[in-house]
């Protein structure tokens, strides 16, 4: 592996550790992914507010960084990241209610966010039930279910863009199948627009879609979820499924028998063996189908 590259000078690492952030070198990226695999990180920052966001933004715009939200959609490298992985906790986890407006930070988990919605009646964010991970990636990369994006429910997003704060409304996003116009963005708080439960059916409509995931996806074995984007007027499962591709291995990584767009970690897989079966997926598809698959999760090379 190469040596680590001390990207962060004595000086800014005593601020951020000053103003409250927890910094840690060399720090294994396999316990930061749902997939459990990924080398070390260069840095690994851990920020907890605004003061210390703005001071790392400040200093580090010229060295590659990512932000890093639950990390249940990435797949990092066997041999880690070169650079600066942030993630944001403290008050950036925070939740608040104002009738029917939850303000929710970009660090705070999706289904936390639904439960407060749930119980102040609040109907929208039904879509997002089971889904895994924080806020800002959830909007960043407009999860959802088959019907419904979280994008819908955005009234404004306040983000850092070239080390400045700016508030964007929803008319100044661009929100589309799992993907939105924030990505050159550190989202950092989200305020969505709900409506009131007058119905009394959000329960019933969570319970659905969560009994649905559950019964549809591997939830019980280490996954980055859908592997890839499904194609206009397909379905990318059902796709691998025709190509008789479900269970297939190399490899710790395997095509689940469950579902056929996810790749599980059947205990020691490694980036190479997912990336491999990964182009096998891609390869089977073009040749059967003459149909280009997308990747859906995001593929971090290590430089």
């Amino acid at each position: 592996m190469e040596k680590r590259r001390r990207v962060i000078n004595v000086n800014l690492i005593q601020e951020l550790s000053l103003l409250g952030c927890k910094i840690l070198k060399d720090e294994p990226l396999c316990k930061h992914s749902s997939f459990k695999i990924g080398g070390n990180a260069d840095f690994f920052i851990e920020i907890p507010n605004e003061k210390a966001l703005f001071c790392c933004l400040e200093n580090i715009f010229s060295y590659r960084y990512m932000i890093l939200g639950g990390g249940s959609n990435v797949l990092f490298s066997d041999n880690g990241y070169r650079g600066i992985i942030i993630t944001l906790t403290g008050e950036f986890k925070n939740i608040e209610v104002c009738q029917k407006e939850i303000l929710a930070g970009a660090g705070a988990s999706v289904q936390q966010v639904l439960n407060v919605a749930l119980k102040n009646g609040l109907v929208g964010l039904e879509c997002v039930a089971g889904v895994p991970g924080t806020v800002g990636a959830a909007v960043y990369g407009n999860a959802g279910s088959k019907n419904m994006w979280i994008g819908s429910f955005v009234e404004s997003v306040e983000v850092y863009k070239d080390a400045k704060k700016r508030c964007l409304n929803k008319d100044q996003i661009n929100f589309n199948y799992r993907k939105s116009s924030l990505e050159s963005c550190v989202i950092t708080r989200v305020k969505f627009l709900l409506k009131k439960d007058t119905k009394n059916d959000s329960l019933s409509l969570i319970y659905t879609n969560t009994h649905n995931r559950l019964l549809s996806q591997p939830l019980d074995m280490s996954n980055a979820g859908s592997i890839f984007k499904n194609p206009i007027g397909y379905s990318a499962g059902k796709l691998i499924e025709e190509a008789n591709l479900k269970g297939f291995q190399i490899g710790g990584a395997k095509i689940s028998d469950k579902h056929g767009n996810f790749i599980v970690n059947t205990g020691q897989a490694t980036s190479k063996d997912v990336l491999t079966l990964i182009n096998l997926m891609k390869e089977t598809i073009k040749l059967k189908f003459d149909i280009a698959f997308e990747t859906e999760v995001k593929i971090v090379n290590d430089k």
